[in-house]
């Protein structure tokens, strides 16, 4: 593939008393990581240090240094039969989804570890039933509600408002969706926009999602399904141009339309009160 080169062996392995480790859960999925270079691992520590759980069983990855200076790009990635490949200019990996394992090249900073999860774990949850959506997420009795909004929309203004209002936050940028026993749940991010927070564990039902715009007065109305599916698929945070992912951002989309209720919300950014809309 051109631009980087997906590892296919094996990285030789370290003594284990040189070896460090870290095991980390998002969405659901486990993910855990092991390396003789513990400059690497101690980023993946203090980046997302909220969502560690060792021993979560899932995916275990050998990580090792950076595989040149390419500049980064637009991460790239490529499914053959059971092995995901994926990389840009300062990372790629290569991990084969039958047996969880596989190997990691990486530069110790954390711009490029986010992008290798954001690219890793949106990949799975659309083949979770789910999305990894641009959207603002707050948490109302018990409930996630999502705020659908590119850049500009009003995400982080609309997050910062709740806050102090007293409401939970699970993201001001990018949340995560997974379809599971039969409805949807959103879960903690750690993606997360201006508010620059390092995420928060934990998972909730979803109550509902909202298309994002600002205006002067608070007002909450109903969205036709056209519309929503449109700044919905918009709003997919997705890295695979294959035709089947298309076909699973369709089918997703279809059942999250039919699950879920769908609003517009107008809100002011005089004050919080727009979440006495919200429901």
């Amino acid at each position: 593939m051109a631009g980087w080169t997906a590892l296919r062996r094996p990285l030789k392995k370290a003594p284990a008393s040189f070896l460090s480790r870290i095991g980390l859960e998002i969405a659901g999925f486990g993910l855990n990581f092991e390396s003789d270079q513990s400059g690497i691992i101690s980023v993946l520590r203090r980046r997302y240090g909220k969502f560690r759980a060792a021993g979560k069983p899932g995916f275990s990855l050998e990580v090792s240094g950076a595989p040149g200076s390419q500049s980064p790009f637009k991460p790239a990635i490529v499914l053959t039969g059971s092995r995901l490949e994926i990389g840009r200019g300062d990372f790629n990996s290569s991990l084969d989804l039958d047996t969880g394992s596989g190997s990691l090249r990486a530069a110790a900073n954390e711009q490029c570890l986010d992008a290798f999860l954001r690219s890793l774990i949106s990949f799975l949850l659309l083949r979770s039933g789910g999305f990894m959506l641009h959207s603002a997420g707050l948490v109302k009795n018990g409930k996630a509600y999502l705020f659908l909004g590119k850049s500009g929309a009003g995400k982080s203004t609309l997050s910062k408002l709740a806050a102090a209002a007293g409401a939970e936050v699970i993201s001001d940028e990018i949340n995560l969706l997974r379809f599971e026993k039969g409805r949807f749940r959103a879960y903690g991010s750690p993606f997360w926009g201006e508010m620059r927070a390092d995420g928060r564990p934990g998972s909730w039902p979803l109550g509902g999602i909202h298309l994002l715009g600002k205006a002067r007065e608070n007002s909450l109305s109903a969205c036709p399904g056209g519309e929503a599916l449109k700044l919905l698929l918009r709003c997919l945070v997705n890295f695979d141009k294959s035709p089947r992912a298309a076909e699973l951002a369709l089918k997703n989309s279809a059942r999250l339309l039919a699950a879920v209720k769908f609003g517009r919300l107008k809100f002011s950014k005089a004050d919080g009160s727009f979440m006495g809309l919200v429901k």
